[in-house]
């Protein structure tokens, strides 16, 4: 793992930089090629813009650790609002969570509970909810608390990570309940003994991961594989055994983040692929900017333009 990486990660949980630095407006300015706005509002209006187009949209509220209750239920509200918001102006747009803002490290019972209303909101608006994977601290009770719901909720969908050594057992698991899995390399900074540290060997396994996802599509009516990758030799990877399997594009999609490789996002959606864009709002964006740095050093060059 880059030296970079290894200072932008510790910086995303440093509390001193991550109330300090966001203040300044060239910081404001580069995390704006990132995401549309602070807003619900201003999400929302770039779903529509992008929806028109051709693209699918998933929207997530930036924030993570809720200290306490409050903190909790108020991200609660922040997602209903937004399912209201979604059903209203009729866009197709879907939310994705952490499990930690809605309460994972204050209680379990209570993170499930509020869980549980979000699905049941979602529900009522026919749409969907992903979990995001977070920390491998957090991965067996993520695990465990997405393996309880499935059983009554069939809106719900997990992500994992390819750079978790552990990822393909969870995948093969999974593969037996899970209709919905996403696929991610993983953005935190985690010990060698439990993540691999090479980025070759990270996008090796992405790959081996995908087959294998794709190789369940067609033996598995109902499962949806989205693969969440901004690199484009893992696209274009996928891209060519879908062609040659012959894999109908209803059983998987990509997905990437807003304003990063616009012009890969652009040749994609040309290409005939579903494709859906994650946008993120709110105001505790640094830690998650940062780690988008982190992703790729060469977008530090951002901060300088």
């Amino acid at each position: 793992m880059s030296l970079i990486r290894n200072i932008l990660l510790w910086a995303s949980k440093n509390y001193w930089i991550s109330h300090k630095l966001p203040k300044y407006k060239f910081v404001q300015k580069s995390v704006s090629r990132f995401m549309p706005g602070e807003t619900l509002d201003h999400a929302l209006s770039k779903c529509s813009e992008l929806e028109d187009i051709g693209y699918g949209t998933i929207i997530t509220y930036l924030g993570e650790n809720s200290l306490n209750k409050t903190q909790t239920l108020n991200t609660v509200k922040k997602y209903k609002d937004a399912l209201e918001d979604i059903d209203l102006h009729s866009l197709k747009t879907v939310i994705s969570v952490k499990l930690t803002q809605l309460g994972l490290d204050i209680d379990e019972d209570l993170c499930v509970e509020n869980l549980k209303q979000l699905l049941k909101a979602a529900e009522l608006k026919n749409t969907f909810v992903w979990i995001d994977m977070e920390e491998y601290i957090y991965l067996e009770l993520t695990l465990k608390i997405y393996k309880k719901l499935i059983l009554k909720h069939n809106n719900i969908g997990i992500t994992l990570q390819s750079y978790l050594y552990r990822s393909e057992d969870d995948l093969r698991s999974l593969l037996e309940i899970a209709p919905y899995i996403r696929l991610v390399k993983g953005a935190y900074a985690e010990n060698s003994s439990v993540s691999m540290q090479n980025r070759n060997e990270i996008s090796d396994n992405y790959i081996k991961l995908a087959n294998y996802m794709l190789e369940k599509n067609i033996l598995k009516n109902g499962f949806i594989s989205s693969f969440a990758t901004h690199d484009h030799q893992i696209i274009y990877s996928l891209i060519e055994k879908i062609n040659t399997d012959k894999i109908d594009k209803i059983h998987y999609e990509f997905n990437m983040l807003y304003g990063i490789r616009e012009d890969l996002q652009d040749e994609i959606l040309k290409s005939d692929q579903n494709l859906t864009i994650l946008i993120s709002y709110g105001e505790e964006w640094f830690p998650w900017y940062v780690r988008r740095l982190a992703e790729n050093p060469k977008n530090l060059f951002l901060l300088l333009k």
